[in-house]
């Protein structure tokens, strides 16, 4: 049984992640509304509120900011967690992009 409120849309973009003055890079794997799926090479504690940077396909960057809902490892050997982050602050850059019709939904039962 699907749990998702909105359609997840799968995109890989790079990102950067800010918290405590400190970048790390990361890649967005699939997104939607309210909510990112990133994969990095650092775990980050549930709770946690952090900044992100979406390096957008036209070169016009989104700012969104987020809270850590969830976190797995990855079997990558460069990203190997993946962090589900709710959006709590995001830009029209970011909601126009969400509602392109370039990109197909995900399958959302997994």
């Amino acid at each position: 049984m699907n749990k998702r409120k909105e359609n997840r849309f799968s995109k890989q973009l790079y990102v950067a992640l800010y918290l405590e003055s400190k970048m790390f890079q990361g890649l967005l794997n699939d997104f939607s509304e309210n909510g990112l799926f990133i994969k990095c090479n650092r775990d980050f504690p549930i709770g946690t509120v952090i900044d992100i940077e979406i390096f957008m396909p036209d070169r016009n960057n989104s700012l969104l900011k987020g809270i850590v809902k969830r976190n797995i490892k990855t079997t990558e050997s460069n990203r190997k967690y993946g962090v589900g982050i709710e959006i709590i602050k995001k830009d029209m850059r970011y909601m126009t992009f969400v509602t392109s019709s370039l990109y197909e939904p995900v399958n959302q039962d997994f």
